[in-house]
């Protein structure tokens, strides 16, 4: 998600409403995998800022990945991507994906098989480091939504691992500020209430010091959001029940 997106998008409208919803509309695209051939796909049609306001917010992981329709799938060939996802796969790719689908049958109306299948051909992509971390805290969202704690948890484990690490190594100011803040939330919800309260301190801090001017409106929305993480409680939903005055 590109945070300048982001930015105008939280600037620009308050961010506590959730009376707001989304419309799509259905569109082809062509199928990466069967030259030729299209899938039957939807984009949006209408949606506002108030999508950053939504419980995916706490996992920062936004519609339209967040929504069914957000998944695209071709039922023909069986590739399977994030919507917009469906350029710039190289030769390399589309041989280990194609080998991979070979024979391959998948019932995508079961949304955990679904989900095992985006994860699946992920793995057989060459995305970045933050791209894959995004993919593991979105299928902890989603799986979480489909009511298996269990594995939406065992997924913020992952990503909070690989969050600690990055963050040991990483300068990038936007991606800084969005992982200490999942750090902070993951580290409650996993149970370490001392490490979640220094990921805070050190999120507040950094928010503070931002250096890019680009982000201080997204300083500004983590500010807001970061109020609500010591209500996070161990093992249960990511979302937390914020006290009114709080909210």
């Amino acid at each position: 998600m590109n945070y300048l997106i982001l930015l105008v998008s939280v600037v620009s409208t308050l961010f506590w409403s959730n009376v707001y919803s989304t419309t799509w509309g259905e569109s082809e695209v062509d199928d990466p995998i069967i030259k030729g051939k299209k899938c039957a796909v939807h984009e949006p049609a209408s949606y506002g800022s108030y999508i950053y306001s939504w419980p995916s917010k706490y996992d920062q992981t936004f519609w339209p990945h967040t929504d069914d329709q957000g998944i695209w799938y071709c039922s023909e060939s069986g590739f399977i991507a994030f919507i917009g996802d469906f350029e710039e796969i190289s030769e390399s790719e589309i041989i280990k994906i194609n080998a991979y689908l070979k024979g391959k049958a998948v019932d995508v109306s079961k949304v955990e098989e679904k989900l095992k299948h985006l994860e699946n051909i992920y793995s057989l992509r060459e995305k970045n480091k933050h791209f894959n971390n995004h993919l593991v805290r979105t299928l902890a969202y989603l799986y979480e939504r489909n009511n298996n704690q269990l594995i939406a948890n065992r997924y913020r484990a992952r990503a909070l691992e690989e969050i600690e690490t990055d963050l040991l190594t990483d300068s990038n100011e936007y991606q800084k500020l969005t992982y200490l803040y999942v750090a902070a939330n993951y580290s409650r919800q996993l149970g370490n209430y001392e490490k979640s309260d220094s990921y805070l301190e050190n999120l507040i801090s950094a928010i503070s010091s931002i250096q890019d001017k680009e982000l201080e409106g997204f300083g500004e929305y983590l500010t807001e959001l970061l109020s609500h993480t010591p209500y996070i409680e161990k093992g249960g939903n990511l979302m937390p029940t914020v006290p009114d005055k709080d909210a």
